[in-house]
């Protein structure tokens, strides 16, 4: 049985702004696989965030599009392997990233769900 710690008290979901649920993952996502900070991305810039958001672009699309851009390596992969060690970021450190920053309650589950797969609209 694997034991996992306890999550660090972190904002509710509630109180975040799409750009802020962004942030957050993106920030999480960008330490923990790139050893890179948000202020180190064009992603520090809100108005790049929203207009990502906006346009319909998934968490995902937009990051990994960075990544390819960037020639970015993830720091998460132990050493070199013989098989292709892909750089790019998927629904499974998405998710792992949503549950670190405790943005997947069951209460903004929907919002977040459509926020981070391109498919938020204000009002929802």
């Amino acid at each position: 049985m694997q034991i996992l710690p306890s999550l660090p008290p972190g904002p509710a979901s509630s109180h975040l702004t799409p750009v802020g649920i962004w942030q957050s993952l993106l920030s999480h996502l960008l330490e923990q696989h790139y050893g890179l900070t948000l202020s180190d991305t064009q992603f520090a810039d809100e108005k790049v965030i929203k207009q990502h958001i906006d346009a319909g672009i998934s968490l995902a699309d937009a990051l990994n599009f960075m990544v390819e851009k960037s020639e970015l390596v993830r720091i998460d992969h132990p050493g070199f392997s013989i098989h292709h060690q892909s750089p790019f970021i998927g629904a499974t450190e998405i998710l792992r990233a949503r549950k670190a920053t405790r943005l997947l309650t069951r209460k903004d589950y929907h919002m977040v769900t459509a926020l981070v797969t391109g498919k938020y609209r204000e009002g929802i």
